[in-house]
Formats: structure tokens, sequence, C-alpha cells
């Protein structure tokens, strides 16, 4: 299986959109959703990447985490799957700078 390396871009995204989810939805919601976008890393993109194609400006694959507002973009090889970023679906792309993530 491939590792997973978390951006600090991605770490410090979704810690921010679920202290909102906890203050607006509570906190039961927040932490499924949260277990829901760690779930789909670990059990889908980290063995099946390639499910989706990569975006061609972006060049990262952009996935829609089911079940909830978000989406993760990556990037991948035969070891390791990198993780940028998390969004709330509907942000447009344009918006989105890959050359800003930090590791």
């Amino acid at each position: 299986m491939r590792s997973i390396i978390y951006s600090t871009t991605f770490d410090e995204q979704l810690i921010e959109y679920i202290e909102h989810g906890e203050l607006t939805y509570g906190a039961a919601v927040a932490t499924e959703k949260k277990d829901r976008v760690y779930d789909t890393i670990k059990d889908v993109l980290a063995h099946s990447p390639g499910i989706k194609q990569r975006d061609p400006v972006l060049d990262l694959v952009v996935y829609p985490v089911t079940g909830t507002p978000f989406f993760i973009l990556y990037d991948y090889d035969d070891s390791e799957l990198r993780v940028h970023f998390v969004f709330i679906n509907g942000k447009p792309l344009s918006e989105i700078d890959p050359a800003c993530v930090e590791w």
C-alpha cells in the first residue's frame, strides 16, 4: 500500500472546516465528516488513486468525499499518496494555487 503524506496546508484547512462545522452542526456531525475524509483517503484513495483523472490545469486529482461537503486534491506515485488540499465543494478550482501548498 502507498504511504499517505498530508500537507500542513491540508491539516490546517481541515481543522478550520471542522471547527466551523462544530459551531454550526455540532461536534458529532463535524467528527463524522472528518472521519469520512480520513477514511476515504485511507480506504479508497491510497488503494485506487487513479479513480479520477488529474485536473489538466492543477495537475492534481480532485476527489469529492461522499456524504460531506469536501473535496480532496492530491497526487500520487507508486509509493506515496500526497494530500495537498481539502476544500468545500463548489469552490472554483481557479482559486486554488498548487504552488502555495506547505509541507
